[in-house]
């Protein structure tokens, strides 16, 4: 690929789940408004299709009586994880320095809602991540998230989306050429784009105690990864670390 212009910016993409917030944002929605035993079910459907699991949980937020204005309400109680607010500070005062994109399973409505609540929208560029309609808008109903057909042989992701595949896309479709890409994640399915498409000079950053990190350990994954690797348990090293970039 021939690329247009010369590097001048690091792209810098985001998981979002367990990344930016400190919870798997659908997962509390579900705790926060089902009984035990459909937030049981959710979790046994998710075995086996995540998206089927989540069309089903907002299917029944919508049976019981639920609105957009309630899924709102939810999603102002999720927590940042910690020290991220310090991060996205640092990151508006060098945005120069940096593309930053979404890279989630995660539907766009959830993310941009947390992000724009925090007031933390406006610093990223591009967000691949899959799209939610609104049923109803005028009455609020809630969010139906549309399943992705898009087919994929990974064993690394989950059915319906291959992080690789995804960033390997939106690469192409920039042509352009970056310092480095870094990427701050946590999840099995962030190994994809980390063994796939981080080179040498690039960085990952998994979350310290979460699956990525742990698979990293028990299965000795680090000797198939090119990328330098710096697991964070808060983003203040995050900031550290970039702090040392030239």
């Amino acid at each position: 690929m021939e690329y247009l212009e010369q590097p001048k910016k690091n792209l810098l993409i985001f998981d979002f789940d367990e990344t930016i917030t400190d919870q798997d944002s659908e997962y509390e929605q579900a705790k926060m408004t089902l009984s035990k035993e459909e937030f049981k079910k959710i979790i046994q459907m998710d075995d086996e299709d995540y998206y089927e699991a989540f069309n089903y949980f907002f299917k029944k937020m919508k049976d019981i009586g639920l609105t957009l204005q309630d899924i709102n309400d939810n999603l102002e109680k999720l927590k940042l994880s910690p020290k991220m607010e310090e991060l996205f500070d640092y990151l508006r005062i060098n945005k120069s320095k940096y593309e930053i994109i979404i890279l989630s399973g995660d539907i766009d409505y959830t993310i941009k809602y947390v992000l724009k609540y925090h007031g933390f929208l406006d610093i990223f560029d591009d967000f691949i991540c899959n799209k939610a309609i609104i049923q109803d808008e005028k009455s609020e109903r809630l969010i139906y998230v549309p399943r992705d057909q898009f087919p994929h042989s990974c064993d690394l992701c989950i059915s319906s989306q291959c992080k690789g595949l995804e960033l390997k896309k939106f690469l192409e479709e920039k042509n352009k050429k970056y310092k480095k890409i870094i990427f701050i994640c946590d999840g099995g399915n962030d190994l994809c784009p980390s063994k796939k498409i981080l080179k040498t000079g690039d960085i990952v950053f998994p979350r310290v105690d979460h699956y990525f990190c742990k698979r990293l350990n028990e299965e000795n994954l680090k000797n198939e990864l090119s990328c330098d690797i710096y697991p964070w348990k808060n983003a203040d090293e995050i900031i550290n670390k970039l702090r040392e970039l030239p």
